[in-house]
């Protein structure tokens, strides 16, 4: 069985550190010997810098996406984002994180061939406008549970988003095709320390789903994806994200400052309540993805989960006031009482990415 489809909470793991997959990387001279390998078939989906297409291997007949990277359109920043994922993904295996099978890399080129599924999440929930309770409890448990494992990793996603959500067919139950697989790690990042210095600092992200804490400059933790997991749950919910509008300067202003409309209208109590902790401006104050795999609207029973070791956001939680550090702060820790008309001001004056897709509601 599953991590985390049990009908009562899962016992918490404390693991030492992963350890690598033999994942094949290899060198070619020439992209023909890959075309030995592969029959390539259409697209289904492209970025700046490359495309994903279905392709299939000759020797198995088995399907597989492959993430094609152009170097020289890439360049050295987002190279560096490539080589992270793939060490990341070497690294991972869970049953709701999409598997890197193999990498082939050329003088120009590096292909990423991944297990193949059927959709993303976005579309998924776009065509059929609304799913029912059970089937947004069953995401959300799957997407929960691969995030507590990262997390107990320390590797942050940084950029959960329903597009980054893939639906295929449950290897178990061939009837179960609502089984989900989180991809694109280019963002991810494994923190190299342990409590405030292993905050992160860098604005990453679709802003439609970033946190305050990011899009304040402040520092941040793991919390960030928390967030973004209340993102999506409120918005298949509701029907709507929780913070809109087609100006990103707005839509900043209205995560940072403004709280979502949670009607309690049809949604379940527990529900709401488990929406509420995930959208805490505050990251002390927000719910971990261990606590949300305790949360009574995903496991019917109430069950205490004891761990010996104290964990980092805990001790962050119990120990707020004296974090504050001379000179440089941990500004993360900090109550958002202070006055958001100012702080929004501050952020108003950052570059645009003129990206509307990132935060457009009609997106």
């Amino acid at each position: 069985m599953l991590t985390g489809f049990a009908e009562k909470a899962p016992k918490i793991k404390h693991e030492s550190g992963l350890k690598e997959k033999p994942i094949k990387h290899i060198k070619l001279d020439e992209v023909k010997d890959l075309f030995a390998v592969f029959e390539f078939k259409e697209e289904i989906g492209h970025g700046n810098f490359g495309l994903v297409v279905e392709a299939i291997e000759k020797s198995s007949s088995t399907h597989f996406a492959v993430k094609i990277v152009n170097k020289y359109a890439a360049g050295s920043l987002k190279l560096e984002e490539i080589q992270r994922e793939i060490k990341i993904l070497k690294s991972v295996t869970h049953p709701n994180i999409i598997n890197l099978d193999r990498v082939y890399e050329t003088g120009k080129k590096i292909y990423m061939v991944f297990e193949l599924c059927n959709d993303n999440l976005f579309n998924k929930f776009k065509s059929c406008n609304a799913f029912p309770d059970k089937t947004i409890k069953k995401i959300i448990k799957q997407l929960v549970d691969a995030v507590y494992y990262l997390h107990r990793h320390d590797i942050v996603h940084r950029d959960i988003k329903m597009e980054n959500i893939l639906i295929t067919k449950n290897p178990e139950d061939p009837n179960d095709e609502l089984f989900i697989k989180l991809t694109d790690f280019g963002l991810s990042i494994k923190k190299a320390a342990t409590g405030i210095q292993g905050m992160l600092r860098d604005r990453v992200g679709t802003i439609i789903y970033m946190a305050p804490e990011i899009l304040l400059d402040h520092t941040y933790s793991e919390l960030c994806d928390v967030w973004s997991i209340g993102v999506i749950l409120f918005t298949m919910m509701y029907g709507k994200f929780p913070f809109m509008s087609t100006s990103q300067k707005e839509l900043a202003g209205k995560i940072i400052s403004f709280e979502p409309e949670f009607s309690t209208k049809m949604i379940d109590l527990d529900c709401v309540d488990l929406m509420k902790s995930t959208l805490v401006k505050d990251p002390v104050k927000r719910i971990t993805a261990q606590e949300m795999l305790k949360h009574p609207w995903l496991f019917d029973n109430k069950i205490k989960v004891k761990t010996k070791n104290q964990t980092v956001i805990d001790y962050m939680k119990q120990w707020k006031t004296e974090m504050m550090l001379p000179g440089e702060e941990s500004d993360w820790v900090s109550a958002y009482t202070t006055d958001r008309t100012s702080q929004y001001s501050n952020y108003s004056t950052a570059k645009s990415t003129g990206d509307k897709s990132a935060y457009s509601a009609t997106s």
